[in-house]
């Protein structure tokens, strides 16, 4: 089944595809801050240029059956928070999530609400039953976030984080519909 990525809506969020005048905004609240990528896989940078690219790469990916990405956005002041993504993983075979927020958004609960939506559409809209994720052991706020949306701790496995300069374990979890 092929849907484009739709819009979601939650209390407090709008999760809205990026658009092209977005760039100056990603890149200052999150692409060139390296706290923010610490544990992601991509790596902070100082050159608009790859956020443009990032914007670019996301619009090509709008109509995929295998990628829905999301701008969350607080809808009262209609600040740009941060990312969301489910994703098919082909390198291993399963679903994935992925999500970041500027720092000035942690803590708040931002991403956990934006997430219950993304799962809410993965299994109602997708028919996905099963999610897989991994998140760096030192990353614990990313571990209860995952543990709040119902995702359960498997096993430790080898985890690259801030474009592959950090080695570290990571812990790999599983979300399924039926829990």
């Amino acid at each position: 089944m092929d849907i484009r990525t739709p819009e979601l809506e939650t209390e407090r969020l709008q999760l809205r595809l990026f658009q092209k005048d977005d760039v100056e905004e990603v890149f200052a609240r999150w692409e060139s801050d390296p706290e923010v990528s610490r544990y992601m896989c991509w790596e902070s940078h100082n050159d608009i240029k790859k956020t443009e690219e990032f914007l670019a790469y996301e619009a090509s990916m709008v109509d995929s059956a295998t990628w829905y990405r999301w701008c969350i956005e607080e809808k009262e002041t209609k600040e740009m928070l941060g990312t969301c993504l489910i994703f098919f993983n082909d390198e291993d075979g399963y679903w994935d999530v992925s999500y970041n927020l500027a720092k000035a958004y942690w803590g708040k609960g931002y991403i956990t609400e934006a997430m219950k939506a993304v799962l809410a559409f993965a299994e109602t809209q997708l028919g996905i039953k099963e999610v897989v994720t991994t998140y760096a052991v030192e990353n614990s706020a990313s571990g209860r976030v995952l543990e709040k949306l119902g995702f359960r701790y498997e096993k430790d496995v080898p985890y690259e984080c801030s474009g592959g300069k950090i080695q570290t374990t990571g812990m790999l979890c599983r979300w399924s519909a039926d829990n």
